[in-house]
């Protein structure tokens, strides 16, 4: 805790990347070779299913407009370059065939040119931490040396550039040897309980966190809580204004081994203006996924329902009357694809492998993003109660800092994080929202890397009916 007290014992709620991350930075740290340590998450079995940490792939990548983002992402990196069966990217978890952003340049140049110009001047820096070979960096100004530079015939937009220090890393293996890991070196110290659904957040007078209740009523008390859930903290704790649920789309076809080997060292490509990317194989099936501004769930929670938790008490101090309502966007899961999303999957095979775009999907799923205005992480205390701590928001780009995001978190919350990444991933106040144009009812992020349509809600789009193979999970990122 912030205020020199070594917590005894410390709740941790999510057993996502952030949740995981935190777990394993708090067994190697001194201070904490005392305490103990619980995480629950939801999912009857671990790694979570129905959590979007748990899938084929993720980018890992430092093209950011943002420099500290990108040194972040550098430090992350590193490690996940250590093959050995005990690092990071052993076992077949991290692979780098390079990364192709792309865009429609009246539509999504900006973010790609100035996410080259800041990758260029980390080349440039005398830095270990921020290595960047510069002679694996081409800028590509035409649809002939996207060909090039990708290995397909088709292509996607019509300027933007090459990475080749960037990479992929097997989303489900790696969070399965976090907690291989956290298994290994916590020993009695940590106890890991998987099927434990949070109903609400405890909280004592004066306003002190003192841990969760669970569905079913059983209570774990503990001197520190990091809620660290995912898309799901939203429903825990009032974070209207600052962090929302949002479902994307991805789905998979089924390929032939030949056409594994014909892609699988190709580099990752992402088409900044449309949101649509391709993750090279290594298994028989082709991911295509969107990265943009999402679908909402919003539903209505009762201020006085004890299930919110927290929603039931306003910051600004005034008393919620009865029967008042919240509306919030949260996971759903186990629901029919939009008929939307799947032609922006069409559409985008076309666009890239033309002789595979109309096989049916293997399978399809919404993964959920939790999303903050500015795609900033949430990682802080509570403005208002003690010993309650956040780590959420990781905006759809949290995955690629599992090496390093929990000791970012760590030092959180002994107040000895960084300047820069304190204010970046603060509580905004009210006033700040405000000041900036945001309201309670932002419904998207707005980072400059989002594409697509806007405000989509889910109900009205899976109304429209035209589902294929239906499979949703809830990001824990």
């Amino acid at each position: 805790m912030s205020d020199g007290i070594v917590p005894q014992h410390i709740l941790i709620v999510g057993a996502g990347v952030f949740g995981l991350s935190t777990a394993l930075s708090l067994l190697s740290n001194a201070a904490y070779k005392r305490s103990r340590i619980t995480i629950v998450d939801g999912s009857p079995s671990l790694p979570n299913p129905y959590g979007s940490s748990v899938d084929a792939s993720r980018i890992v990548r430092a093209d950011y407009i943002y420099k500290h983002y990108s040194r972040l992402a550098l430090e992350a990196q590193g490690l996940w370059r250590d093959t050995t069966q005990d690092g990071w990217g052993g076992e077949g978890r991290y692979h780098e065939p390079g990364f192709v952003l792309t865009a429609d340049e009246a539509t999504g140049g900006r973010y790609v040119k100035e996410a080259l110009d800041t990758v260029r001047k980390l080349a440039a820096e005398d830095d270990t931490r921020s290595w960047v070979d510069a002679t694996k960096l081409k800028e590509l100004e035409n649809p002939d040396q996207i060909r090039a530079a990708t290995g397909y015939n088709q292509v996607s937009g019509n300027y933007g550039y090459a990475n080749f220090n960037s990479g992929w890393a097997d989303a489900e293996k790696s969070v399965a040897y976090a907690l291989r890991r956290i298994r290994q070196e916590g020993g009695d110290r940590v106890t890991i309980r998987s099927g434990s659904h949070v109903a609400k957040v405890l909280v004592s007078t004066p306003e002190r966190c003192t841990g969760v209740e669970l569905v079913g009523g059983e209570q774990i008390t503990a001197d520190l809580t990091v809620l660290a859930a995912g898309a799901w903290t939203p429903t825990l704790i009032d974070l209207r204004g600052r962090c929302l649920a949002t479902g994307q789309t991805l789905g998979y076809v089924d390929i032939t081994e030949d056409e594994v080997k014909a892609m699988q060292d190709r580099p990752t490509i992402m088409n900044m203006s449309r949101g649509m990317f391709i993750i090279p194989p290594r298994t028989k099936e082709l991911k295509i996924a969107r990265h943009g501004y999402g679908y909402l769930n919003p539903v209505e929670i009762p201020r006085k329902n004890i299930l919110p938790g927290l929603l039931n008490v306003d910051l600004d101090g005034g008393q919620a009357e009865a029967g008042e309502v919240v509306q919030v966007s949260i996971p759903k899961v186990n629901i029919p694809i939009p008929l939307e999303g799947q032609n922006a999957l069409r559409e985008a095979l076309r666009g890239l492998v033309p002789h595979i775009a109309e096989r049916p999907f293997s399978k399809t799923r919404l993964c959920w993003y939790c999303d903050t205005p500015t795609g900033d992480f949430l990682i802080t205390y509570h403005p208002r109660y003690q010993n309650l701590f956040i780590a959420t928001g990781g905006s759809g780009h949290g995955f690629k800092f599992f090496p390093v995001i929990g000791d970012k978190i760590v030092e959180a919350i002994q107040g000895k994080l960084d300047a820069e990444l304190t204010k970046q991933w603060r509580w905004r106040t009210d006033a700040e929202l405000a000041a900036a144009g945001i309201d309670k009812d932002f419904n998207a992020c707005d980072d400059g890397s989002r594409a697509g349509p806007k405000g989509m809600t889910l109900e009205e789009e899976v109304a429209k009916g035209g589902n294929e193979t239906v499979t949703s999970r809830a990001s824990r990122l």
